[in-house]
């Protein structure tokens, strides 16, 4: 189920709370931190992915693409 705007928001200061009080003995929240700044990396390639195939192949987003990818790599 996919959480609303708020409830993600809401579920991110919790969890940045938990990990900065130590309360994450399974390491959920941390997991959720990791996972959600890689989907924000993943949304930048969305992004110029959909930019680029809608521009043709010129280059300066052709670039963009590239370092996006390259980002979402690391």
């Amino acid at each position: 189920m996919k959480p609303t705007d708020n409830e993600l928001e809401m579920a991110i200061v919790a969890a940045e709370r938990m990990c900065a009080t130590g309360d994450d003995e399974h390491h959920v929240a941390a997991t959720l931190l990791y996972l959600y700044e890689r989907l924000q990396v993943l949304e930048g390639v969305r992004a110029a992915a959909r930019d680029f195939l809608h521009s043709g192949q010129e280059d300066p987003r052709y670039d963009l693409l590239v370092r996006a990818l390259e980002n979402a790599s690391q």
